[in-house]
């Protein structure tokens, strides 16, 4: 459907523009407030790293907002955002380096199963109303939604004894040094974590809807969150590049159903590509020119 809706219109760009232009004279409130999220978006995040590096290095909320937006721009150009962990870590000292990787790892697994929480829910919502195929276990499917959602909260409780009970594995020797941190935190310590990681989640998602009803993709909200759930499920599972593709492809094929305006779903998928991606990257090369390999 992606491509269906690409090759429809050369002029992909000339059109962009002109929905751009139309969405303004009618609903320029839901591009703004859309816009305005971002900042927003972007402190959640740099609070949770705050808290989280708080156990190896005490840094400020600059800091940590420093190595949020080099982080984005390192992790743009990397399938799944690996360079997420390097950009992070080399804003630390040479010495809680090492140690950070842990925090880093840590920060994304919270938003992963945020992630996979909902978006199983609107994988299991999606089979059941569109996909009537007999070869589908529906109940084994739900079965499979609850299990994976416990299992993550059942790791995290016993995220301790777990890694004890590893730390005896040698083959993961060598790892575990880089994410030992894990261990030390306590359960409340990852609410908290997984607590801001829904927030950063309830933004995206809502800006995600405002851009969908900016460029008049006309469904009901219920709708919109399971579709823009869906979405983020399928861009969390499978690796991109330059964080493109996957979501524009998803949300087409979920919103395409209910709406012939493929294009325009295209658009609100792109323009949050743009303002949450594409501007914090840009943002993050002026940040990186002067970030230090070597500190101490």
């Amino acid at each position: 459907m992606l491509y269906y809706a690409l090759d429809r219109n050369d002029n992909l760009d000339t059109r962009y523009l002109e929905e751009m232009k139309g969405g303004w004279k009618h609903a320029a409130s839901l591009l703004v407030l859309a816009f305005l999220l971002i900042p927003l978006n972007l402190s959640l995040e740099a609070l949770k790293w705050k808290y989280l590096i708080r156990k190896i290095e005490q840094i400020t909320f600059l800091q940590a907002f420093e190595g949020i937006i080099t982080g984005i721009t390192m992790g743009f150009v990397t399938p799944h955002g690996l360079g997420d962990y390097l950009a992070r870590i080399l804003t630390l000292t040479n010495s809680g380096r090492a140690k950070g990787l842990g925090a880093v790892f840590l920060s994304r697994i919270s938003q992963f199963y945020i992630t996979l929480y909902f978006g199983t829910i609107a994988l299991v919502f999606y089979v059941h109303s569109v996909i009537q195929d007999a070869a589908i276990n529906y109940n084994l499917l739900v079965w499979f939604a609850v299990l994976n959602n416990v299992l993550f909260v059942f790791i995290f409780i016993y995220h301790q004894a777990i890694f004890r009970y590893i730390e005896g594995w040698s083959f993961l020797k060598k790892v575990l040094p880089y994410i030992e941190i894990i261990k030390h935190y306590s359960f409340r310590e990852i609410n908290y974590s997984l607590l801001l990681s829904f927030f950063r989640y309830l933004i995206f998602s809502f800006q995600f809807v405002l851009l969908l009803v900016y460029f008049q993709i006309e469904l009901s909200w219920w709708l919109m969150l399971m579709g823009v759930s869906f979405i983020f499920f399928v861009k969390s599972v499978i690796p991109t590049f330059l964080d493109l593709g996957v979501r524009e492809t998803a949300a087409v094929i979920f919103f395409g159903m209910y709406s012939d305006l493929h294009q325009n779903i295209l658009f609100a998928s792109l323009t949050l590509w743009l303002f949450n991606l594409v501007g914090p990257a840009m943002a993050g090369l002026m940040l990186i020119f002067k970030m230090r390999v070597f500190r101490k």
